[in-house]
């Protein structure tokens, strides 16, 4: 597989699916949540509470894991991203524009969630304002698809949101 093939199958799957599996751990305990995400460039953007058993994980230490994969009846079919990377809280204005602009334009009716939340419900209104955005920023991709044969996977490293190298097989 070359570059431009991994990079193109890579985005499109993240374009085209809505959830990721956050993985995190402390002391040994793991935690895994899914989550709403958006993508810039090769770093997906998401909302979650501070509050929340995995932000509290990732407080103490960022690295995490995820995937992002459809639904399959049929082991052939199986297809799916898995990654390694650090997740962040973001914090700046222009970053926070820049990421809730990306969340927004994937996720059209989050608006609402954000600039009314009222209007929805008291609750959701409670709970909207202790939402964080943070960005998971993957040092590792690995695509697998067993459409190519069983246990097919490609891996390529990223740095600052770039591909870096050329995929190799794993």
């Amino acid at each position: 597989m070359t570059k431009e093939q991994f990079e193109h199958t890579v985005i499109s799957f993240m374009d085209d699916l809505t959830t990721m599996t956050l993985a995190t751990c402390k002391q040994e305990m793991p935690w895994a949540a899914a989550v709403y995400y958006a993508r810039q460039r090769f770093d997906l953007i998401f909302f979650s509470s501070p509050g929340s058993r995995h932000s509290g994980i990732l407080a103490m230490n960022p690295r995490a894991a995820a995937t992002i994969h459809g639904e399959y009846s049929r082991w052939q079919d199986i297809k799916g991203l898995q990654m390694e990377g650090i997740v962040e809280p973001i914090n700046t204005a222009w970053a926070l524009a820049r990421a809730t602009a990306t969340y927004l334009k994937k996720y059209p009716f989050v608006r609402e969630f954000l600039s009314d939340p009222v209007s929805i419900s008291t609750q959701v209104a409670t709970k909207m304002t202790k939402v964080a955005l943070y960005i998971f920023r993957p040092e590792r991709i690995f695509y697998l698809s067993n459409e190519e044969g069983f246990g097919n996977r490609w891996t390529l490293e990223i740095r600052d949101g770039k591909s870096f190298g050329e995929p190799e097989r794993a």
